[in-house]
């Protein structure tokens, strides 16, 4: 049984691997398809601006609600140990888009590399009309770049991390084991509903793979009752939900058999 269970844990493990390999070929293209242009050109002319300490170049860029909040001296605090050189490489690794009435807000995060310090900073702009202003800007030094930070890996995971991944693994194997089941069973009456029934899981337990927090949405469906979702360059997200499909069917197994017996005996 034992040997059982670490086959299948390594089966669905070589899932998740594949998974996230592909995953990787299609970010830089997801995050491209994306990126708003001029706009991110313009939230890195703001970024560099602002690290490089050009703060006359700067200014001009702000909205009137950013300026009037800040001063350069502000400014100039909050750059303080930012790296001024040359990256090694610059990329978008965020890019949002969103739309109220005659206003654009479009949210831009460049990583920088610098060799082996990773620089994280985002620019919100605004634009009304054909005027684009900077609302607001945010940046940070990193050890680690954002794909090492948010890597599924199992190194230095704990219990719960464990717990999820075997839950993630086992709870579509349930499912579909009990699909088999069902469809082998010497039934008629609505088998292919019930066949499909088995296949859903509700009430769903969301779990952040980076940072190991567990969000519980009670009213959810999930198809194979389980899932793995990320955006590009962000934490990867188990979802595991309660097989209730299956759990269902194995309970009332019996009964439709015997049902569909005595309506054999009958007819």
């Amino acid at each position: 049984m034992t040997a059982r269970f670490m086959r299948l844990l390594r089966s669905g493990l070589a899932v998740i691997a594949i998974t996230v390999s592909i995953s990787g070929c299609t970010r830089d293209a997801m995050i491209e398809k994306f990126t708003p242009h001029p706009e991110a050109e313009q939230a890195k002319k703001a970024i560099d601006d602002w690290r490089m300490g050009r703060l006359a170049d700067l200014r001009p860029q702000l909205s009137q609600e950013l300026a009037a909040q800040v001063t350069d001296e502000q400014l100039a605090v909050m750059a303080v140990g930012f790296p001024r050189g040359e990256p090694r490489s610059v990329r978008v690794i965020g890019a949002t888009t969103h739309f109220q009435s005659d206003t654009r807000r479009y949210d831009v995060t460049y990583e920088y590399d610098f060799d082996g310090r990773w620089f994280v900073a985002s620019a919100v702009i605004l634009k009304v009309g054909d005027i684009a202003r900077i609302a607001g800007l945010h940046g940070q030094m990193r050890s680690q770049s954002m794909e090492q930070v948010n890597a599924f890996t199992l190194a230095h995971k704990g219990g719960l991390h464990w717990l999820m991944l075997c839950l993630a693994i086992a709870a579509p194997v349930f499912c579909l084991a009990v699909f088999v089941i069902c469809i082998r069973t010497p039934f008629r009456r609505r088998k292919v509903w019930w066949a499909l029934f088995t296949l859903v899981g509700v009430c769903t337990v969301h779990f952040n793979w980076t940072t190991g927090q567990a969000d519980f949405t009670p009213l959810s469906f999930q198809l194979l009752a389980a899932s793995t979702a990320a955006v590009p360059f962000g934490p990867w997200i188990l979802g595991v939900s309660v097989p209730f499909g299956a759990l269902m069917f194995l309970i009332r197994r019996k009964a439709l058999v015997a049902r569909a017996r005595a309506e054999a005996t009958a007819a």
